[in-house]
């Protein structure tokens, strides 16, 4: 049972809120895929693959399926919600990748697990920070920057607050908690004994549709660049987050 209300807005956050934002279709399955690829695809490349990876937490399994079809075989997958794992299996099973002896999923607190960790080469912490208060996010980096191996590698995805439409993202999930620009998050790492090696607006490519959806997709990107203009800031300022790559 959960103990709070925050327990239960963990346990139940498919159910109650990504349910309405995870992809419906292939094509949008395939174009979250298609941002990993894009933005940490060449971190991937540059590992061994039978390297040890953390995601914390895993989410519906979008890194999972990723990793699976780039053929790492040692995935560790932390999640606080039973939702989440159960809809990650899902997914994997929907998409006929074979997971077992593969992918472990296991069911715990972040921070208790890290802990007592073995050391990995990779630990992914996607879309996770935003959802911690800012001691927990300190707490958090320290425990995964002791639970990579040396020359191990982070890899992160926060809520973007450099974008002026910020509210309009960090807003719609009522667990979020921080917010991050470059220069926080950056900072952040350096404090818990990272060497940043990146920190950058995400990259994401238009998701195919129907023209009607790609002609207001142009709309909207032409306003955007103008309004980047008027504010004196980068157009990619307006992407919905930030990614960073750090070294231990």
């Amino acid at each position: 049972m959960p103990s709070s209300f925050k327990d239960s807005l963990e346990q139940t956050y498919f159910s109650t809120h990504y349910v309405h934002f995870m992809p419906k279709t292939p094509e949008g399955w395939a174009w979250v895929l298609e941002r990993l690829r894009v933005n940490f695809g060449g971190v991937f490349q540059s590992l061994s693959r039978d390297s040890r990876i953390l995601d914390v937490p895993c989410g519906v399994g979008y890194l999972e399926h990723y990793l699976l079809k780039e053929g790492f075989q040692k995935i560790d997958c932390v999640d606080l919600s039973n939702e989440q794992i159960g809809m990650a299996k899902q997914k994997l099973t929907e998409f006929g990748l074979d997971f077992s002896h593969k992918v472990q999923f296991i069911l715990a607190d972040a921070f208790t697990y890290l802990e007592k960790a073995e050391p990995y080469d990779l630990i992914a912490v996607i879309d996770f920070l935003d959802h911690l208060k800012k001691d927990q996010v300190g707490e958090l980096l320290t425990l995964a920057h002791s639970a990579l191996r040396p020359g191990g590698v982070l890899l992160s995805r926060v809520t973007n607050a450099d974008n002026p439409l910020f509210p309009q993202y960090f807003y719609r999930d009522f667990t979020h908690e921080t917010g991050f620009t470059p220069n926080t998050i950056r900072q952040c790492l350096h404090v818990a004994g990272f060497k940043v090696e990146k920190v950058d607006y995400e990259k994401v490519g238009p998701m195919e549709g129907t023209l009607i959806g790609r002609l207001k997709g142009g709309i909207r990107s032409a306003g955007l660049r103008v309004l980047a203009k008027l504010l004196g800031i980068r157009y990619a300022a307006f992407t919905q987050n930030l990614i960073a790559v750090a070294r231990k």
